[in-house]
């Protein structure tokens, strides 16, 4: 297709035969080595398409240049603002916009439009997470029901805080096997009994979870804490404690398997200090300035010998 042929190429011709071009344009806007002459032709006869009366035209240039890198960004985001018939095939695939881009659209798109991006694969971090902070409960349960969406820490938490009443997606929240260990502990608070035993099964949690003894349990919850990292520790004390599993024997438990950065989390979290002084204190100071930081986390006097000893051993080894 030459540059002439362009010119009043839709004049007078009716639906079958402006879907026919659209489908022609839209290949034509995927070729890489396209000369620059013919690709300016090309796209604005798509800016024309795009704008066409008839849906099914519009709907046949969105689903032929859906995979198009090099789509012009005004053309992706008409295409995206239209009917979902429309924008929902191309939003789940397409490659044109940036992270930046998702931002501003989240704002904009329709409902159906948000489900169709929260498909996407793959997808980032950045992106699911506007997704957890803005879409409503169809869009969050697309989310969560999507392997490719990471489900990081800042993505599960706003979930479980936007839709902590709403079970039948904290339960397929559930069904997921890459969760982190402090989302796990949460998360168990919240499901159905039925998502419960399903994260029991996936993440080796049935002795924290039934009880089934206090050892079992307490070996449990430590497999937990090792396999936290330390920006999620607060969230794990924090779910601890409202499960009562922050006990004080877990506590010395704790200290015994050298896990300081979980030890200091919760006894700032006791204690209602920072954590920087909470370590400073435990890992530094005497036992006078330690014995009155038990005292504010509510240490038993019964149990500051032996948690004193087991600080002393974690100092040694740092």
């Amino acid at each position: 297709m030459s540059t002439p042929d362009l010119n009043g190429l839709l004049d007078g011709k009716g639906e079958d035969d402006r879907a026919r071009i659209a489908v022609r344009v839209g290949q034509r806007l995927s070729t890489d080595d396209l000369p620059d002459v013919e690709r300016r032709a090309t796209e604005a006869l798509a800016r024309m398409l795009v704008q066409d009366a008839v849906e099914r035209v519009r709907r046949e240039l969105s689903m032929a240049v859906r995979h198009t890198k090099l789509l012009p960004r005004d053309i992706a985001l008409k295409i995206a603002h239209d009917v979902d018939s429309i924008a929902c095939p191309f939003l789940e695939v397409t490659e044109v916009f940036s992270d930046s881009d998702w931002q501003r659209l989240m704002l904009t798109l329709s409902r159906g439009a948000l489900a169709a991006v929260a498909r996407r694969s793959p997808m980032s971090e950045s992106l699911a997470g506007s997704l957890a902070e803005l879409g409503d409960s169809v869009v969050a349960e697309t989310l969560v029901g999507n392997p490719a969406a990471p489900m990081t820490a800042v993505v599960c938490d706003t979930l479980l805080d936007r839709f902590e009443s709403q079970i039948w997606i904290l339960d397929r929240l559930a069904e997921r096997d890459d969760l982190l260990a402090e989302i796990v502990v949460r998360l168990t608070e919240m499901v159905s009994a039925a998502a419960r035993e399903k994260l029991q099964r996936t993440y080796g949690m049935a002795a924290p979870i039934a009880a089934v003894s206090v050892e079992a349990q307490l070996r449990a919850l430590l497999a937990v804490v090792r396999a936290t990292p330390a920006p999620g520790l607060p969230a794990l004390v924090q779910a601890l404690k409202n499960d009562d599993k922050l006990t004080h024997k877990f506590l010395l438990a704790a200290a015994r398997e050298n896990l300081v950065e979980f030890v200091v989390a919760a006894m700032a979290a006791r204690a209602s200090q920072r954590p920087e002084q909470v370590k400073s204190v435990l890992m530094h100071s005497g036992i006078g300035a330690v014995t009155r930081l038990f005292r504010q986390a509510g240490i038993p006097a019964t149990m500051f010998d032996d948690l004193w000893a087991a600080l002393l051993v974690a100092r040694g080894k740092q």
